[in-house]
């Protein structure tokens, strides 16, 4: 929603960065209070106050929204303030059977006009137009015929937006950031909570494709215990930033408010539900250091856009922010956020954890032990090739995505929009706890403000505070959405035999083992060693498959298994079974130090 200009800078003045607050809650020696603390004054001659890493308790009346449930809705009536961005959300709305359109708001009259069109012109119905003042928008939100009020403004105008809709009974679908100031997202917490409204943060990133994936093979354990993530916004938005009328316009104005994490939601959102914050683990403090400024003033100067009247403003902002989160379990997320150097789009997206390790940008993922999963992969040293990965991805996409993968075709940002959209509106529809609530869309968003303090003091660590006021160590994580069935893994291949000491000596060996009903037809077997403990590798060679005394098949070449594995797998083909028939495996071992090794041979038909 575009904004009268000197209004915005007005009230972001008088507001958003009036409401600033903060401490620096660690020290290098420890913990500091806030009557220890001292004002910090930051490069523009704001000045923070010492208390925002404070967690505040619960003022009396207030109960708690992380399971608040709430009347099913046969039919949700929607209304939409901002309609720049805020149109991808018209969009989804209109295409969502259970929705209909009410009300659309904006200060350009031009835009509330257009989208009032495409909503008769796709349901038939004419929304009511609200547009022209600065303040239109309160009428909109005073209306009695509403459930859910989109935000899709400037920041600045997000918070006093969401606080009057849940006031007046309406839910809060939020864009991204919910706040500015941890002033803010504490107002929010409170208002949800003593209005029993849901305060939503339209974080589509957590519904992308990718980020689905991952949180579905964090949810059955496919990465083990979680220890690290790393995420980011990295987006070229130089041009953007100086295109007037547009987001980038305002959005230009924080690179001389704050220097620290700008945007961290995109990133931050899907590792937070990945790692359960706020469900068993919560964010405890973070440091936070920046790259000079560069970038922005120097494509300014360069390119002189809008007649070079942007050339006295002064950007504080560092070209590239780094903050570590640390948190309440001792893990870890690296977060960066770079919106001026020339580099390709990343949001990181990475998760580790002892089974196995994600990266996005590409999509790369490396197990432990894929054999669990029949993998080709035989460990963690490289990443899975592409057959493996679409293994994985057949066993493990998320069944929301499944569910709607088809209908967000060609949706905002590769469909994740309506998939976010339509998740969030059948929570209401249905009366049920949404995926992500009020304390969520605080602590997400609250990165901002306690990113730049840790710059202004050195990088000092911050304390982040618990928005949830301690529900964190109780509230269960995050449920995967539209799981009907649990994930049903291929059949491990079978072990047909095992290595001991007695079946080695210090030289080459030829043994031989039974193997019983592990030949059941023809077709091409896959024989493979598997070192499990002991003193020495095994090396082995000469593999062969008998029937009775007669070699059928044969694979000569020299491999090895330990604690790395090189060439541990043999291919042997059956051209024709006979029932009737005894097959037994064959091979050259030998151990490559004392006769300590012990291993499992297994038998995979493919």
């Amino acid at each position: 929603m575009t904004n009268l200009h000197n209004s915005r800078r007005d009230f972001l003045r008088t507001g958003a960065l009036g409401g600033l607050g903060a401490s620096l809650a660690f020290t290098m020696g420890g913990t500091a209070s806030a009557d220890d603390a001292k004002p910090v004054t930051l490069a523009n001659g704001m000045v923070i106050k010492p208390d925002i890493g404070t967690t505040r308790p619960r003022p009396a009346g207030q109960k708690p929204v992380h399971d608040l449930t709430t009347k099913p809705l046969a039919k949700i009536r929607v209304a939409h303030i901002g309609l720049s961005r805020g149109m991808t959300h018209v969009n989804d709305t209109l295409a969502i059977e259970f929705c209909e359109v009410v009300a659309v708001c904006d200060l350009r009259d031009d835009r509330a006009k257009r989208a009032a069109d495409v909503c008769e012109k796709k349901s038939g119905k004419r929304p009511e137009v609200y547009s022209g003042t600065v303040d239109i928008w309160e009428k909109l939100v005073d209306r009695d015929d509403i459930d859910v009020v989109y935000v899709s403004t400037p920041w600045a105008w997000h918070v006093p937006m969401a606080v009057r809709a849940m006031e007046r009974g309406k839910h809060a679908f939020v864009e991204v950031s919910a706040g500015v100031t941890v002033d803010d997202c504490w107002k929010l917490v409170d208002i949800s909570e003593r209005s029993q409204r849901h305060c939503v943060m339209l974080e589509n990133c957590c519904y992308g494709e990718n980020e689905l994936f991952i949180l579905n093979l964090a949810r059955e354990g496919v990465f083990g215990e979680l220890t690290h993530a790393e995420c980011a916004y990295i987006h070229d938005l130089r041009g953007m930033l100086f295109a007037l009328g547009t987001e980038g316009d305002w959005r230009r104005d924080y690179h001389w408010q704050y220097d620290g994490n700008l945007y961290p939601t995109h990133g931050l959102g899907p590792v937070a539900q990945y790692m359960g914050i706020g469900r068993g683990d919560q964010f405890k403090h973070l440091v936070s250091m920046s790259s000079p400024e560069r970038g922005l003033s120097k494509w300014r100067d360069e390119k002189k856009p809008n007649g070079g009247k942007h050339a006295s403003e002064k950007y504080i902002c560092g070209d590239m922010n780094t903050s570590i989160i640390k948190t309440e379990l001792g893990r870890t997320i690296m977060i960066q956020h770079d919106v001026v150097s020339p580099r390709p789009y990343s949001r990181i997206n990475a998760l580790s954890g002892t089974e196995g390790t994600f990266f996005d940008y590409p999509a790369r993922l490396a197990l432990n032990s894929p054999k669990k999963y029949r993998l080709e992969a035989k460990g963690s040293h490289s990443w899975l090739n592409d057959a493996d990965l679409a293994k994985m991805r057949a066993l493990f996409t998320h069944p929301l995505w499944s569910k709607l993968a088809e209908r967000a075709k060609g949706g905002g940002h590769g469909g994740m929009d309506f998939v976010m959209n339509w998740r969030h509106l059948d929570c209401i529809r249905q009366g049920i706890t949404p995926d992500s609530v009020v304390y969520d869309a605080a602590s997400w968003s609250s990165i901002l403000e306690l990113s730049s303090l840790s710059v202004a003091t050195g990088s000092m660590p911050v304390a982040v505070p618990d928005f949830t006021r301690g529900l964190w160590k109780s509230i269960p994580p995050l449920a995967i959405a539209e799981k009907t069935a649990d994930v049903v893994l291929p059949a491990a291949p079978a072990v047909v035999a095992q290595w001991s000491p007695k079946d080695l000596a210090a030289d080459w060996k030829t043994v031989t083992w039974p193997l019983a009903k592990a030949i059941t037809g023809a077709g091409i077997y896959v024989v493979e060693f598997q070192y499990t403990r002991g003193a020495s590798r095994l090396d082995f060679k000469n593999v062969a498959l008998l029937k009775g005394d007669t070699v059928i098949a044969n694979d000569g070449h020299a491999g090895y298994s330990g604690n790395a594995n090189q060439k541990n797998t043999y291919r042997l083909t059956v051209d024709a079974f006979d029932p009737a028939a005894t097959y037994s495996l064959r091979a050259e071992i030998k151990p490559d130090g004392p006769t300590d090794s012990f291993g499992d041979i297994t038998i995979d038909k493919q």
